[in-house]
């Protein structure tokens, strides 16, 4: 892309190009509307906050907030999109913000690590709970902080937020949050004064959403932490697979014109594929030998008869068998294995 030339450009006049692959540039330029300004001081912020987060060190506390289902994850949609729940209620009954934000952080890594396929699968959804509390119940020092935490350090990875069971004061308690938010992160957020978030099911199947939010799956009381795949259906009725999936042949065709060198690799569809060529090469293979090959058959029957007379230890006499033939009978003895050998000079 043009505009990822032009940002590399402006960076090295800065003196300054992490090592960061296109998504990630392309993530943060699409937060900050391509500001190239914008986009290099929230990337050095980023690059901060990454020294001082990291490395992770899960401990009682956070075990404790991750267990307590204040965040948790449930489902995917049919992109595969994780989902995230978050209940305000329990979130807001969490007093020390500075744990609160480690389990967070633990909590969102770990779902980037091993429910997300970078170039495939980059963003998740968010269901809030606010169980009939207000935004602005929460502390306002907190909420901020909490915003700005997600915004700055997981920018772009929001695909669509749904918050359900809204007091009667949302516009109000809206109008008031938004102010701390990003114009592109706004328009990503619905509300609902009931506990269906009614456009969720747009692209995601039921047996992903918990019974409590309108789906089919059984409710979580417990075991929050850590999480796990909740159902094999992700695709609607509606869904043309074809166009969502693409075959094992159209994957390991753009791993070997390199389309996947950015991407983490199913080595399993890789290896199938492998296999899948080996037999194929080998098959014909036999055949070109099967066509090329094929022995005269007196050429054949002389190897054979010598064989069996200088007794080489591949054949010893059967019991001699009779075989009833128009005006006479005759009796030969056939050498052990006869048919296996045959097959194995003709081919």
């Amino acid at each position: 892309m043009e505009i990822l030339k032009q940002f590399e450009a402006y960076l090295i006049s800065k003196r300054f190009m992490p090592k960061w692959t296109e998504p990630q540039l392309l993530r943060m330029l699409y937060a900050t509307k391509f500001k190239f300004e914008k986009t290099y001081a929230a990337i050095q912020a980023y690059i901060q906050w990454r020294n001082q987060a990291f490395p992770l060190k899960e401990n009682q506390e956070t075990t404790k907030f991750l267990s307590s289902g204040s965040i948790y994850l449930h489902g995917r949609d049919n992109r595969f999109r994780p989902i995230i729940v978050v209940n305000a209620i329990k979130l807001a009954a969490q007093k020390n913000i500075d744990i609160t934000l480690d389990s967070m952080t633990i909590f969102l890594e770990h779902v980037l690590s091993n429910y997300m396929l970078p170039g495939q699968i980059e963003n998740w959804v968010v269901v809030m709970d606010l169980g009939g509390l207000g935004i602005t119940s929460l502390p306002r020092q907190q909420l901020q902080r909490v915003l700005d935490y997600l915004q700055n350090n997981y920018r772009s990875r929001m695909h669509k937020c749904y918050v359900i069971n809204c007091p009667s004061t949302i516009t109000f308690s809206w109008n008031i949050v938004k102010g701390f938010l990003e114009e592109i992160t706004v328009r990503k957020i619905s509300f609902e004064k009931s506990s269906i978030p009614t456009g969720l099911f747009e692209h995601c199947h039921k047996s992903q959403v918990e019974q409590k939010y309108g789906g089919i799956s059984l409710n979580i009381d417990n075991k929050f932490w850590p999480p796990h795949e909740i159902s094999e259906q992700y695709f609607l009725p509606t869904d043309n697979i074809t166009d969502i999936l693409i075959s094992k042949q159209q994957y390991n065709q753009l791993y070997q014109f390199g389309k996947l060198s950015k991407n983490r690799l199913c080595k399993e569809l890789l290896e199938d594929m492998r296999q899948s060529l080996q037999n194929t090469n080998t098959e014909q293979h036999l055949d070109k030998k099967m066509k090329e090959e094929v022995p005269d058959p007196e050429e054949e029957q002389q190897v054979i008869n010598d064989l069996i007379q200088n007794n080489q230890g591949f054949y010893k006499p059967r019991v001699e068998e009779s075989f009833d033939m128009p005006l006479c009978e005759t009796k030969i003895q056939l050498p052990f294995n006869f048919i296996a050998h045959k097959k194995m000079l003709k081919y």
